[in-house]
């Protein structure tokens, strides 16, 4: 019998392992933001957390996602890749240096720019991702105990002649966005301000976008070390976001509490049109996906962001949402601009169910970091091009 038995399991042995060839590429380091560097050869990659490989191993240097973007090197140049593999600084740069709030210092052919992540309004109905025209050079400098950025057209003064360069604290960069209009501007990154909760971790898909949200300061932990990363959100705290969300975004002053607890923020989405005193009668329970929508799609980041995708197709794609329906252009709009991409490959909503705060963290970073919006289909307008689709 045994031996009956033993050949039929050497066979399926044999032929999983014909089926299954070892993988080429081996990981290396640590998960961070959900992705791990791996490499085939001398050439880097990343897997996702899955163990999927999720962007191919062609780079000469690679660097682990940090705020939803990793240095990379490809053909002796330098750019800066998201995590789906669209470009978000395309390989053109001999060097890139970064100096917080998605700004660059980069080298090209000899040329220095200062880079933004975000494409730049020009002026003209069109954007660029440079601020100022090319300088001979740009260097970081302390000037009178002040982190400065000095810009120079030419060769550094001869001693006694006078030094024309150009000068900018990096302290006013956030200023510079807001002057240039850059979306986004409302919510600077912050170099250095990391997440440490002991219950996400470098593998979790929601890893990313609870950095970012902490970051932004518009998500924090209870207090206790954790994140609480599958807890509902509550209608009080939707409301206490959107309003963080809006006042940045235009400018106002926004101060959380009250009593009870979310009553300004209530106050404040009441007084700025995000809901009305009627909207909701319980503040305490969990908030569903629709109301969600709607209160979201009701502050100023969502209406000032750009469609990315065809709102005629995201009204006809999404399977269980239909015009007329409680929030449904809320929903739409949502999609639209990038916020939201369902739960599902079939753009599915769920409108009536809970949310959870780390999809929560998600939908916030995206409203606050327009380089983390979401094209649908491969057709969409989108601000960046992908790297997969050069090959």
């Amino acid at each position: 019998m045994k031996q009956k038995l033993l050949r039929p399991i050497a066979t399926v042995l044999v032929l999983a392992l014909l089926a299954s060839p070892a993988l080429a590429w081996e990981k290396s380091g640590e998960y961070s933001e959900g992705m791990v560097l791996v490499t085939e050869g001398d050439k880097w990659g990343y897997a996702n957390s899955s163990g999927t490989l999720a962007i191919s191993p062609r780079f000469d240097e690679a660097e682990p996602f940090d705020l939803g973007a990793a240095l990379v090197k490809e053909n002796g140049k330098y750019g800066l890749l998201r995590q789906d593999g669209a470009w978000l600084l395309e390989p053109l740069y001999g060097s890139l240096t970064s100096l917080g709030s998605g700004i660059y210092i980069g080298e090209q052919n000899g040329a220095w720019k200062l880079l933004s992540t975000v494409p730049i309004p020009d002026g003209q109905g069109g954007s660029t991702n440079q601020f100022f025209e090319d300088a001979s050079s740009i260097t970081v400098e302390t000037v009178d105990g002040v982190r400065t950025l000095v810009f120079r057209r030419g060769a550094p003064p001869a001693e006694g002649e006078e030094d024309n360069a150009d000068r900018l604290a990096v302290s006013g960069l956030s200023k510079l966005l807001k002057e240039r209009q850059v979306p986004g501007w409302a919510f600077p990154l912050k170099t250095g301000r990391t997440a440490l909760f002991s219950d996400v971790s470098g593998k979790d898909w929601f890893d990313l976008w609870v950095d970012l949200s902490y970051n932004l300061g518009l998500m924090e932990g209870p207090g206790d070390g954790k994140f609480w990363p599958y807890r509902t959100l509550t209608v009080g705290e939707a409301l206490k976001l959107a309003a963080v969300l809006d006042s940045r975004q235009k400018s106002q002053t926004f101060q959380s509490g009250g009593s009870p607890w979310y009553q300004n923020a209530v106050d404040y989405c009441v007084k700025n049109g995000i809901i009305t005193s009627s909207t909701f009668d319980d503040y305490a329970r969990p908030i569903t996906r629709a109301e969600m929508a709607l209160v979201f799609a009701a502050t100023a980041p969502l209406k000032d962001a750009l469609d990315l995708n065809d709102a005629r197709r995201v009204q006809s794609s999404i399977p269980d949402v239909a015009a007329g329906d409680f929030a449904a252009s809320s929903i739409f709009a949502l999609y639209s601009k990038g916020i939201v991409s369902g739960s599902d490959k079939q753009l599915t909503f769920r409108p009536d169910a809970v949310i959870t705060r780390s999809e929560v963290a998600a939908i916030v970073a995206r409203l606050a970091r327009p380089e983390q919006r979401l094209s649908l289909w491969p057709t969409s307008i989108s601000y960046y091009r992908s790297a997969a689709s050069e090959r």
